[in-house]
């Protein structure tokens, strides 16, 4: 059932209540007069409880009933009245019902507003102080998280500082295990492939944990767009996805010199594609600044007969 109907319902009821247990009483005790001997008249209660209750236009029909009977019924039998004091005897109860009605209703109506606007915020800051102490929460679940990573995971400033400082050490296996370690760590996967350009190929050099599987040689559409294109190629831009078609995520190209000479294409293999951000790419942009020149030192440190570990490639 509709709420303004059951409350138009339950105002109607309630009149009729209020007003057949008056005239009950008056029946009864006054022979059906209206209260006209009583004052103050007992008609103003159902007036100023609908006013008090429901505000003004049920307050407006309470009195409105009201003076209905006091006109109906309100004379005074037996009385010699002149025709103004009989007007004014008729007119003045009504009057100040009606404007009782108006008065305390408007007040009332007030009030309501003024406590539901009151209860529409206490509902608003009661969910926006939930919704803080969620975030709240989370917060610290995430700063005990990160606190957690940056004590133990392998991207921590010591970690990474001890990597590089292994790069000059005297053994090339260790060098190149240091070399491996950092890539891992600024390329956040350890699927990558290190590819060397010798002549007009590119063989494996480097290998990360998970990529000793991967082809030992890259393939030469992919190789000539590195060589032309000289930037990072990823699967990202769509022109890039048919070169990098069953070989990887990422290219990069390893140049030296200007005008660039192509010396080899870091490839990673596997990598989520919602890493694929402007910061992952800076990174990776980075790695080939720093891994270029390495790729021509190593190896003339290496030497020719250097031994290669498991792992890496000649």
């Amino acid at each position: 059932m509709n709420p303004g109907f059951r409350r138009s319902l339950r105002i109607a009821m309630e009149l009729a209540a209020s007003f057949g247990v008056l005239l009950a009483f008056d029946r009864l005790l006054l022979g059906g007069t209206a209260f006209s001997g009583i004052a103050p008249n007992p008609l103003w209660l159902p007036v100023v409880v609908m006013a008090l209750a429901y505000g003004t236009f049920p307050a407006l029909a309470a009195a409105g009933i009201a003076s209905t009977l006091w006109l109906a019924l309100g004379q005074e039998p037996g009385s010699e009245r002149d025709y103004l004091d009989h007007l004014l005897h008729l007119s003045l109860p009504p009057l100040l019902w009606f404007m009782a009605a108006v008065a305390i209703g408007e007040v009332t109506m007030v009030r309501a507003q003024r406590l539901v606007r009151l209860e529409r915020t206490k509902n608003i800051a009661r969910r926006n102080v939930t919704r803080l102490t969620e975030a709240f929460h989370q917060l610290v679940h995430t700063n005990r998280a990160l606190q957690v990573q940056v004590a133990t995971g392998e991207r921590s400033i010591g970690h990474v500082i001890a990597t590089a400082a292994r790069l000059g050490d005297a053994d090339p296996a260790e060098r190149r295990a240091a070399l491996i370690a950092l890539i891992a760590l600024a390329a956040q996967t350890g699927d990558f492939t290190c590819y060397r350009v010798t002549g007009s190929e590119a063989r494996a050099w480097l290998r990360g944990e998970g990529a000793q599987a991967r082809p030992d040689t890259l393939l030469a559409p992919l190789l000539s767009l590195a060589q032309r294109r000289g930037a990072a190629i990823h699967v990202g831009r769509a022109s890039d996805r048919e070169a990098l078609a069953g070989i990887g995520m990422v290219a990069l190209p390893l140049t030296e010199g200007d005008p660039a000479r192509l010396l080899g294409v870091l490839v990673l293999h596997d990598l989520p594609f919602a890493a694929m951000g402007a910061h992952l790419l800076a990174e990776l942009t980075e790695i080939c600044r720093w891994l270029g020149p390495l790729l021509v030192e190593e190896p003339r440190r290496a030497g020719p007969l250097a031994v290669q570990p498991p792992g890496m490639v000649a």
